[in-house]
């Protein structure tokens, strides 16, 4: 028989709970639906082979090799090669008899010629050039660089969102866990008489929000694999090894020991190469107020032939070649609107505002070097203690469990060391992950792995 101190409506509340959390302890520890586990450097490797941002990179790093080789090549003189037969049949009308008569002579003509064309001077144009070119050269490996770093740091935040999200998930089946059993407990003492009835409907209420807990880091765990493989171009879905969530205390170099570091770091070594490229386009400028010598060489043969077995197409040294011209070409632009002036307005405004880029690129990489430096450290310190925390949280939640089952604490007591246990799991999950972002973005920061 039924106690009459229970209602139908609230044994069917109990009951619920304990069916629903039936269920979520049959399922597996987490919820990755099948991804595939794989460690921070494989994710790493797999995004700086496969990010848009580093295969960009590699194309902008591959079209200034081109281009190098392009400057390069301005000083050798450019070389073309014509080679042409013909042959010509028919009549025509004579000019004097006005009669239709046979084309006389042979029907096949053949012709080759040869051209070079160099330019001896132009003020230093080429030079400028052929730095400018080296300075972008320069500019796309930093970019590459700095794409792969940027790359890492993108896996690295998505790799240490699913740690947090499966350790989250941990958390909140220990929760569930603790839950359950302080409902069969207060469910007992309900009807032993020892408790009130709020007591075992406080406990249902705790179940409930344990369960939402693990249905939340389940779902948050599947939007950080989904994002983790996107970011790391993977064609099936993977997801952070679980030997990975384990940190290891690292001995951070010291703010004297990074500052040098900072300057070398992808961004304000990028800052200095587009420096050094505005300087060597300003320094190309100033060639258009020198003249120019350019030389040509032409070389031209032409025959005539009954057959055409009689003609050599590529014959260059022999026979009676028909011209031979050696030019040479002076030009001075003397005036030419302010065109020139105007261009050296906008390059030196150019070169101007890469310098102002460049300082506040090394202003700011300080900036974050502190920032990035005492985030680590403060996560650090907040790791040591939160895990002094859960100790103590443990041990209270004990000892009030104990008081309870005594009947010498009430189950509000009981539900506050459980939450204040929650809490300080929750902010250790949180202080990992910012400790992780943070050390991740040093990394980057610098251009190499800490």
């Amino acid at each position: 028989m039924i106690p009459q101190r229970f209602s139908g409506l609230q044994l069917a509340m109990l009951a619920g709970a304990v069916l629903v959390a039936a269920p979520l302890r049959a399922q597996s520890p987490t919820s990755d639906d099948g991804a595939r586990p794989v460690s921070l450097s494989e994710a790493i490797t797999l995004a700086q082979r496969n990010s848009p941002a580093v295969v960009q990179a590699r194309g902008l790093d591959r079209n200034s090799n081109a281009a190098r080789k392009q400057a390069r090549g301005a000083f050798i003189p450019n070389l073309n090669i014509t080679a042409s037969s013909g042959y010509t049949q028919g009549t025509t009308i004579n000019s004097f008899t006005g009669q239709l008569q046979s084309l006389s002579g042979n029907p096949w003509s053949y012709g080759n010629g040869l051209g070079l064309n160099l330019e001896l001077f132009d003020g230093g144009r080429r030079f400028s050039e052929l730095n400018r070119v080296r300075a972008v050269a320069n500019v796309a490996d930093i970019t590459a660089i700095a794409a792969q770093f940027d790359a890492s740091l993108q896996v690295k935040q998505q790799f240490y969102a699913a740690l947090a999200a499966r350790e989250s998930e941990a958390a909140a089946r220990s929760q569930l866990e603790q839950a359950q059993q302080q409902l069969k407990a207060s469910s007992a003492r309900v009807s032993a008489g020892v408790a009130t009835k709020s007591d075992s409907l406080r406990s249902a209420i705790q179940v409930g929000n344990a369960q939402l807990a693990v249905l939340t880091s389940q779902n948050d765990l599947r939007v950080a694999n989904a994002a983790l493989t996107r970011v790391a171009g993977s064609t099936v879905t993977i997801t952070a090894s679980p030997s990975d969530t384990m940190d290891t205390q690292l001995t951070l170099p010291t703010d004297v020991e990074l500052e040098p570091l900072v300057n070398e770091g992808p961004a304000v070594r990028l800052a200095e190469s587009n420096v050094s490229v505005a300087r060597a386009v300003k320094r190309s400028q100033k060639s258009t107020y020198l003249p120019t010598l350019n030389m040509s060489y032409n070389y031209a043969f032409n025959q005539n032939s009954g057959g055409f077995a009689g003609g050599n197409l590529f014959l260059v040294g022999g026979g009676n070649p028909n011209r031979q011209t050696l030019n040479f070409n002076f030009s001075y632009p003397v005036f030419n609107g302010f065109t020139r002036e105007a261009n050296a307005v906008q390059l030196d405004v150019a070169l101007t505002n890469a310098e102002a880029q460049l300082r506040d690129a090394r202003l700011a990489a300080r900036q974050n070097l502190t920032s990035f430096l005492r985030s680590v450290q403060n996560a650090q310190a907040r790791v040591q203690v939160q895990l002094a925390a859960i100790a103590a949280a443990e041990e209270d939640l004990r000892v009030q469990q104990q008081r309870y089952a005594l009947g010498a604490s009430t189950l509000l007591d009981l539900l506050t060391s459980q939450t204040q246990l929650t809490q300080a799991r929750q902010a250790l999950i949180q202080a990992r992950l910012d400790g992780r972002i943070a050390r991740a973005q040093l990394s980057s920061l610098i251009g190499r792995e800490l």
